[in-house]
């Protein structure tokens, strides 16, 4: 069975994930703080993390940037009355792989938290053990430019410095490999990273590209590897 943390202070919120979760086959656990639930992360293991931003004793950036220190797979969907783009950008920037502004359908967020964690377990390889490795798709390490991209560890080592992958980064990495020489759609990277239940901008995964490229030396007027194909997505160049 899936285990879910729900990190929200408001009773009647927590209260309503929970039992929605928990109709749906989740064991659900519930934290009412940010020290209390960034203790839970550190002490247990969960397949998915709802995460409210405005908590009491550490505000929920504060949890995520201390939890991505030491996990990087695990998927985080923060929750929110902050509507503004910023709010938004800082917590994907900080490793969230979701955000859903208050107030939302928990119909939604259950369809959020059920296609993270199996985009995750794709993404780790339990899928592939089952139907079959993708063609010429999961070597341990790849080279790209100078850098190095250690899949396995999620991180890029690059000039003898190594920087951390998101499962986000990690999975855009994984598709432009798998597709090296051709252009992959953002709606194709929507669908095979994010999964077709959860709506995502252009902009997020235009996001998540340019933090790749700063991470393997890809910058500059014009990148070198990660080719950008205008109206359309990306190419990682042969």
């Amino acid at each position: 069975m899936s285990r879910v943390l729900v990190i929200e202070d408001e009773n009647n919120m927590s209260a309503s994930i929970k039992d929605s979760l928990e109709f749906e086959g989740y064991e659900t656990i519930i934290s009412k703080d940010g020290k209390d639930g960034l203790a839970c992360l550190n002490r247990e293991g969960f397949d998915s993390v709802v995460l409210d931003i405005s908590l009491p004793e550490i505000d929920g950036y504060e949890v995520l940037r201390e939890f991505r220190k030491i996990n990087k797979e695990t998927p985080v969907i923060l929750i929110s009355g902050r509507t503004n783009e910023e709010d938004k950008v800082f917590g994907f920037n900080l490793g969230a792989d979701d955000y859903l502004t208050k107030p939302f359908s928990i119909i939604e967020l259950v369809a959020r938290v059920r296609a993270h964690i199996r985009r995750t377990h794709i993404l780790k390889g339990t899928h592939l053990l089952k139907s079959g490795s993708y063609p010429g798709y999961e070597p341990v390490t790849i080279k790209i430019g100078e850098a190095l991209v250690f899949l396995d560890k999620m991180t890029v080592k690059l000039e003898e410095k190594e920087a951390p992958l998101t499962p986000k980064e990690l999975g855009i990495i994984r598709l432009l490999y798998k597709n090296r020489g051709k252009v992959v759609s953002r709606d194709m990277m929507m669908k095979e990273i994010w999964g077709e239940d959860i709506f995502v901008t252009e902009r997020v995964i235009d996001t998540n590209v340019v933090s790749i490229r700063k991470k393997i030396g890809d910058i500059g007027r014009k990148s070198k590897y990660i080719k950008t194909i205008f109206g359309i997505g990306y190419k990682l160049a042969e």
